[in-house]
């Protein structure tokens, strides 16, 4: 079992699947600290309200909620000296402007409260970066992205070249043999981000506020430890050992995967390679932007490729998860090389793709207000 250190490069946001209302489920506030006042969110803690208020007036909090009022106000009322951490289960750091409507798409967190990143997300990055670096030694692989629904509308998936790269199965898979541990933070502070979109759009240029969502996030320069273990003596057992009636063989393991220095390599070439032409492709489009963000969005993009560039071989790789990542990372961008790219992949990756066809595709890219990018991680072998 390798002992891996992973370093946030940017603000990290893997959801829980709740999204919390202003007023009602978070407050803001401020703090002291040692750097004086500082602005945060609040998550609200009803055990905390009601201690605060008393059970017996319980209905007028739930009078004030209907009312739109914000919970703080109904506190304040009972328990005017009250602190915003005398109610909330946490705080998180707030440099946004929140407004009234906002909602907040919680950050996942253990049974202990610490943010974490779960081992499947980093494993699901991992997955994504071997199948893009290797689809390409697939025969005939984009007849095999596409197959037809009941319906008879074209669907794409890469179903059919995981199964030739990596098995049929989950049982014959060989990323069975990968194991990867949560990655448990905590000892740093959370921050509260307001995300917004990069967007070729007709007439309103490029920089795109009309789709906010505030979000809670893993703070950057953080760092902690987790596990991670390449099985193949594992996998050489199991393929000795593979019974001949089985209908379907074990996967072949790719070279890449059977070393961890090898499989690093892969995972930072992975990355260089769309950071480089993630850049070049906005670069085309920067002397059309009057906002000035799509040369923030190069530089912050740069940052990521420098880092990626001076990782030392084998060793240390950078990885992009969760939230934010954008099409091109979640997918590894590999069908673009497809010679069907424009007349499969995009049409049925992109919904309404008849009113978007003088656009690229992707043509948005997620950001936060100040044009920071989210989700990537250096890993390190310790």
């Amino acid at each position: 079992m390798s002992k891996i250190k992973i370093t946030t490069l940017t603000p990290i946001h893997i959801g829980n699947g709740v999204t919390l209302q202003y007023g009602a489920d978070f407050v803001t506030g401020g703090i002291a600290s040692d750097d004086g006042r500082i602005s945060v969110v609040g998550i609200i803690d009803p055990k905390k309200v009601l201690s605060l208020i008393g059970e017996e007036n319980i209905s007028h909090w739930v009078a004030a909620i209907d009312r739109k009022s914000s919970t703080d106000v109904i506190v304040k009322q009972f328990a005017p000296k009250a602190s915003i951490e005398d109610y909330t289960a946490r705080v998180i750091v707030n440099y946004s402007a929140i407004r009234k409507n906002d909602t907040l798409k919680e950050l996942i967190h253990d049974g202990m409260g610490k943010p974490y990143i779960p081992g499947s997300s980093i494993k699901g990055a991992i997955r994504t970066a071997v199948l893009a670096s290797l689809a390409s030694k697939v025969n005939g692989v984009a007849g095999k992205i596409e197959r037809q629904d009941k319906n008879n509308r074209s669907k794409v998936g890469a179903k059919s070249v995981e199964g030739e790269l990596f098995g049929a199965d989950p049982t014959t898979d060989v990323f069975r043999f990968l194991h990867v541990g949560d990655a448990i933070f905590g000892d740093n502070y959370e921050l509260a981000a307001q995300m917004v979109s990069i967007n070729e759009r007709p007439s309103k240029g490029f920089w795109d506020t009309d789709k906010q969502q505030l979000i809670e996030t893993i703070c950057p320069d953080d760092e902690t430890e987790f596990q991670m273990k390449l099985l193949p003596e594992y996998y050489d057992f199991a393929q000795r050992n593979w019974s001949q009636n089985e209908k379907r063989s074990l996967g072949k393991m790719p070279d890449e995967m059977k070393t961890m220095a090898a499989l690093f390599s892969l995972i930072n070439e992975h990355t260089r390679g769309l950071i480089a032409s993630e850049i070049k492709y906005w670069q085309d489009k920067e002397l059309h932007d009057d906002s000035n963000q799509i040369a923030v969005y190069i530089q912050n993009m740069q940052k990521m490729l420098d880092t990626a560039n001076s990782c030392r071989a084998g060793k240390e790789c950078v990885l992009r998860v969760g939230y934010g990542s954008g099409w091109r990372f979640i997918t590894g961008a590999w069908t673009e090389e497809l010679g069907n790219f424009e007349s499969v992949v995009v049409p049925a990756a992109r919904r309404d793709n008849y009113k978007y066809q003088k656009f690229d595709f992707p043509k948005s890219r997620r950001v936060d207000e100040d044009c920071e990018l989210l989700g990537f991680v250096k890993l390190t072998v310790l």
